[in-house]
Order: structure tokens, then sequence, then C-alpha cells
């Protein structure tokens, strides 16, 4: 997949040298940056961008704010860091895959570490309001209470144009063929997994919560649903999707992250070229 889109400049030599004092990267003669290197060096990119510009940052939640399946703890660092932008008035958001309609608690308890130290610091509304979560990529927006409890935000409040014109014989159709793609992959790996179908993406997930799949394979499942979709002889579907490697699953989702984005921006009343979205893969496929 192609890169997705940018709302900063990138003085990627600047980051690459500013990496490189730590990991030796330019040193190295035979082994290529990872795809987690490059993932470092674009964040530092931006980060040299975002000085008396930044209104929104939006983050990744696995693998960025938190290890993948973990949750924010009080006294992490990146906690503090999040209320000290808050407090300087900075909008915060995390825009996850994770997708759980109606159910804000299973949000809450992700970031139960910050809400704790938010309501330990008496944070006021001013603070409060500044703090939000885009589950789904782009379909279920919450927003942080004064009682630092998450409620859901009225779609009619914050669908875009484009989000609203969606659908929903198209995304079920959608969904259909990416669940088919699925479990026809799944068969051909011979993996012992699960299924679930949700109103807005389908995935799958090894049986016994012990189990671990291959990175590579996910991978492949990944790619596979990706590809069906986008040579369907009648043509890729009318709706956007993201088909996705969760390291533990595979999830393709209605839409994507730059949708969710596009969202908070409008919603909030951002320009593109005050945002920052820090820490994911950066693929224009999510």
């Amino acid at each position: 997949p192609g890169i997705g889109g940018f709302f900063t400049r990138l003085p990627l030599i600047k980051a690459l040298d500013n990496y490189s004092k730590h990991h030796a990267v330019e040193e190295r003669r035979f082994v290529p940056p990872t795809l987690t290197e490059i993932r470092q060096i674009f964040n530092i990119a931006q980060v040299f961008e975002l000085p008396g510009r930044i209104q929104l940052l939006t983050f990744d939640a696995d693998d960025t704010l938190y290890e993948h399946g973990m949750d924010l703890e009080p006294d992490d660092w990146i906690v503090s860091a999040l209320i000290t932008l808050m407090e300087a008035g900075v909008s915060i958001a995390v825009v996850t895959a994770a997708g759980y309609p109606g159910r804000p608690d299973r949000y809450e308890s992700r970031f139960k570490g910050m809400l704790s130290r938010m309501r330990e610091m008496q944070c006021p509304k001013a603070i409060t309001d500044n703090f939000y979560c885009m589950g789904g990529e782009c379909n279920y927006l919450f927003r942080l209470k004064e009682d630092y409890t998450l409620e859901a935000v009225d779609d009619k409040l914050w669908h875009t144009p484009e989000i609203a014109a969606w659908d929903d014989k198209d995304i079920s159709y959608m969904l259909d063929t990416a669940e088919a793609a699925l479990r026809e992959a799944c068969l051909r790996m011979r993996l012992d997994v699960q299924f679930l179908r949700k109103t807005r993406a389908v995935g799958c997930f090894p049986s016994r919560a012990e189990d671990r799949i291959e990175y590579e394979v996910l991978e492949d499942i990944a790619l596979t649903v990706q590809d069906r979709l986008m040579t369907l002889e009648e043509g890729p579907p009318t709706v956007p999707f993201c088909a996705f490697n969760g390291n533990r699953d595979v999830w393709v989702d209605l839409g994507s992250k730059k949708f969710g984005i596009e969202a908070l921006q409008q919603y909030l009343g951002v320009e593109a070229i005050r945002t920052c979205h820090m820490g994911d893969r950066f693929t224009s496929t999510g």
C-alpha cells in the first residue's frame, strides 16, 4: 500500500540524523531501516514541525500510547505529557481501530490511568473538553465529560458529508465480501480462529486467547482480503475500507483513520495545517 497524507512539512533528513545519533541507522552497512524505524523517523520529523502551530494532536492507541493490549497507567510518563498538552489548550484525540459502539466504558478502561490522574488533579471543564476518542477508525466519537467519563457524540454533530453519504446496503456488501475472503484465507492457512462481525467491521482472531498467529500469516490474510475487495469484477466497494494486521488478529473496518481525523477537524473547527497524527503505520490502507 502507498503512504497516506501528512498535515505537516517533513524535515526527514533532520529527523534521520536525530534518530541515528541514538541508534546508528546511518552507520549500518548491510541492514536497511526497518518499518518500525521508518515510522519513528516520520514521527520525529512531525515533532520538529509542532511548536507554535498545533491545535489538534491525534494518536494511535496500541503500540503508540501503550503496549499492545495494555492500558494507560497513572504513573506512565505519557499521561503527564497528555494532561500538560490539554492544559495548554491542545485538543487530544485517540484514533483507534478498536470499535465498541455504545460502550464508552470499554474505552475508559484503556485510558483509566489518565482519567484517574485527571480526577485526582480535579481538572476543570476547560481541560476535560480537550479530550476525545474516535473508535472503529472513524465510526464512533466520544468526548470526555466533567465527571471524567466518556459519552458518545451524536453522529449528526460530527459526521462529514462523505461519511453521512455511506449507504447501509453498500456497507453490508463490503463486509459480506470481506468476511468471505477472511474465511477462505484462514481455511487456506489451516488456522483455528473465530470470526466476529460487527455493524461496521469484521475480523478474525485465535480461538484460544493464549495462541499467537505468526505476523507474516496475519499480514498475508490482510493483504488477501484487501486484494479481493479491490479486484471484484464489478469494481471495488463504493464505501472506503481498511484491512489490517493487528499483530494478533486481522480486521476489516469501514473507512479509515483518515476519515476519523477529517471528522475531528470539522467538529472542532481545526485546520489541517494545525493537526498532527502520531504513531500510526502511515499507510493509505490503515
